[in-house]
This record gives C-alpha cells, sequence and structure tokens, in this order.
C-alpha cells in the first residue's frame, strides 16, 4: 500500500508539472537540429521507477522549462545516446542516476562520463570542475585543505593503507564513505578496534577509499545555500538527543528556520568562491554549537535539494514526516514547485552569461 500511494503521489506529481510548464515554448522551441541539447540521463521509459525515486522528475521539468522560456531552439537526448554528440551546448541535471553499471564510485561515472564529452568539444553545464566536487569527500576534504578553508581534521584512507596512519587518530570518530549523501555512509567509532572493523566493511562493498574525522562536538548544524554570491535557502538541522547521530532530517532529527548568522555570511560566500563553484550547499557547523567560534565545514555540494520551511499547520510534525507530504496533493506542493523552478532559472542564466564571456 505504501509503494502504491507512493506512486500514485508522483503520477499526480507528473500531471501538475505538466499543466505548470510553458508548454507551447517547449514545442515551438523544440528543433531536432538545436545545438543547445538538454540531457536526460535515465531514461524514464525504461527505468520509470527509478527515474521518480530520485526526484529527477521535477528536476528535468526545471531545466527544460529554463531553457524553453529563453526561446533558445534545443533537443532532448534521453539515455546512453548522449555519446555520438560533438561541439554542442549541453545542460544535464545531476543524480545518482548516471551509473548504468552500479559501480560504488558513482560519483567517478558521471565525472567521467561529462569529461569525455567535454573531450569531443561540448560545453556542458554543470561543468567537471563543478562534478568533480558532487559526493567525493575525498575531493572535498583535499580542496578543503589546498584552499585553507576551515574544516574537521580528516584523514584520507586508501584501501591498501598503512597501519601508522592510524597512529594519532583521536576517538570518537566518523567514518564517512566517500560516495554517498543525506547522511548515509556514516558511522561512529570508538577505539582503533572498532575503526578497523567498519573499514573491512567499507573495502566490502567495494571502495577504493574513505575518510576518517574528527567528531565535532555538536548537537546542530547549518544546511545554507548559495547562489551567485546570494544566500537563497538556509536551516538548522538539529539533534534534540543527547547521543550523537547524523543530523539529517531522514534521521528523524528537528528543522529550524531562522536566526542565520550574519557575521559568518561574507565567509560562506568566499569558500564557494574559492572552490570556483556557482552554487552549492554547504553542511556547516561550530565546536560546541559556539557560534563565535571558527565555523567547519563538513560537506559542499554543487547539486542539492531546496527544503521549504514547514507550513504552520505541519508545525507539530517532524520534518521527514512533512516531506513524504511534499506532493501535488498538499496544496503547499506548488510552492515548493515554484521555488526549484525559480532556483533552476538562476543556474540557467548564469551558464548562459558565461557562455556570452566565453
Amino acid at each position: 500500500m505504501k509503494f502504491i500511494n507512493r506512486l500514485f503521489s508522483k503520477i499526480f506529481a507528473f500531471l501538475y508539472l505538466f499543466l505548470r510548464i510553458s508548454k507551447m515554448k517547449w514545442i515551438k522551441n523544440y528543433d531536432k537540429n538545436a545545438d543547445t541539447i538538454i540531457w536526460i540521463k535515465t531514461n524514464p521509459f525504461t527505468t520509470l521507477l527509478r527515474y521518480l525515486k530520485h526526484n529527477d522528475l521535477l528536476s528535468d521539468f526545471a531545466l527544460i522549462e529554463s531553457i524553453a522560456i529563453r526561446n533558445i531552439p534545443f533537443k532532448i537526448v534521453i539515455g546512453n545516446n548522449i555519446g555520438k554528440y560533438n561541439n554542442k551546448t549541453i545542460f544535464y541535471t545531476v543524480s545518482e542516476n548516471c551509473n548504468p553499471y552500479k559501480v560504488a564510485n558513482y560519483s567517478a561515472t558521471l565525472f567521467h562520463t561529462v569529461h569525455e564529452l567535454e573531450n569531443q568539444g561540448n560545453k556542458l553545464f554543470p561543468e567537471t570542475s563543478e562534478i568533480e566536487y558532487w559526493e567525493n569527500k575525498a575531493f572535498m576534504q583535499e580542496q578543503f585543505l589546498k584552499l585553507g578553508i576551515n574544516h574537521p581534521k580528516t584523514i584520507i584512507l586508501n584501501r591498501n593503507y598503512s597501519i601508522n596512519e592510524l597512529d594519532n587518530l583521536q576517538f570518537p570518530a566518523l567514518i564517512k564513505e566517500i560516495h554517498s549523501a543525506g547522511s548515509r555512509g556514516i558511522t561512529k567509532v570508538n577505539s582503533k578496534e572498532d575503526l578497523l572493523k567498519n573499514l573491512d566493511k567499507i573495502w566490502a562493498k567495494g571502495h577504493s577509499k574513505t575518510i576518517v574525522q574528527k567528531l565535532v562536538d555538536m548537537r546542530r548544524d547549518l544546511r545554507v545555500v548559495i547562489l551567485n554570491g546570494e544566500v537563497i535557502s538556509f536551516y538548522w538541522r538539529v539533534n534534540s538527543s543527547k547521543e550523537w547521530k547524523p543530523t539529517a532530517t531522514s534521521f528523524g532529527n528537528t528543522t529550524e528556520f531562522g536566526n542565520f548568522p550574519e557575521q559568518w555570511k561574507s565567509l560562506f560566500i568566499d569558500f564557494l568562491h574559492k572552490m570556483n563553484l556557482p552554487t552549492g550547499a554547504f553542511d556547516i557547523t561550530w565546536e560546541k554549537d559556539d557560534l563565535n567560534s571558527q565555523p567547519l565545514v563538513l560537506e559542499v555540494s554543487p547539486s542539492y535539494q531546496l527544503n521549504p520551511s514547514l507550513p504552520e499547520r505541519y508545525k507539530s510534525i517532524t520534518y521527514k514526516e512533512y516531506k513524504k507530504k511534499l506532493f501535488v496533493s498538499d496544496a503547499y506542493y506548488k510552492e515548493y514547485v515554484d521555488i526549484v523552478f525559480n532556483c533552476r532559472k538562476q543556474i540557467t542564466n548564469y551558464y548562459f552569461n558565461k557562455l556570452k564571456k566565453a
């Protein structure tokens, strides 16, 4: 029954999106010979359930709409057919669905595909320089260190690591799988023995690297989204228990909107500039939740989902429960779609302006 309800919710969402888009502009500007390509990475006709699961439906509709309303001729290419194109401008959305062989390092699959398409003379948006950061925690930590971005003390371990690399670790610590999202693949370890046992589990999954990170004494972190030098969204994820657990809302934590730490705003924007990213979602925290201390960047992602604040009528439930209701059956879905469409429009405008300057 749960599956049926979710499926119907997705179908209703599709119907709402179909009514929401500028259908005449889609038809008018579609041109099979266009130099601008919108790449739908997953074939929704053969893998419908997987396509709907990762919310790619909304993301792809928003992308197509953002280009159609500019009255730019475009064509849509679905699935694996993208490899035959040269000297085109290709737009796409980022998701785990570009992993046809189901390898553990799914972010590398997308990165290498985009890289090879760029080698064929295509201009891709997002570019490889952005995709390098996507769900690749090892690369993130290397860049944080290189660029002087404050972050928890971290070591990167290869599968063939030396036991001596663990000598200076302080416990408790966190093991984080390199390629994961939504606080998946994060394990707290309390001793060296515990660490070794969990490292074996990481290698058994097929990962070639992992990171071990100092456990920050905190019960909240800040998700802040920056686009073109402006903060467009933020909220706090709060763990109200005494024990550590990941702060993602999927773990039952609460969200708080408001009380943005303005004293750090320019620093967050500077972080994004240092990484040469047009947009990004940061997870940021402070030791002992002291906002007067230096912020610690946990992660950044060039691709993200925006989480709007809860309507007043849902204040009594968790954000996890609320997100299950966020479908067309709820009037608030319209506002959520408008937020996503507007964000996508701004990102697309940024990319077209970059093309003009090239």
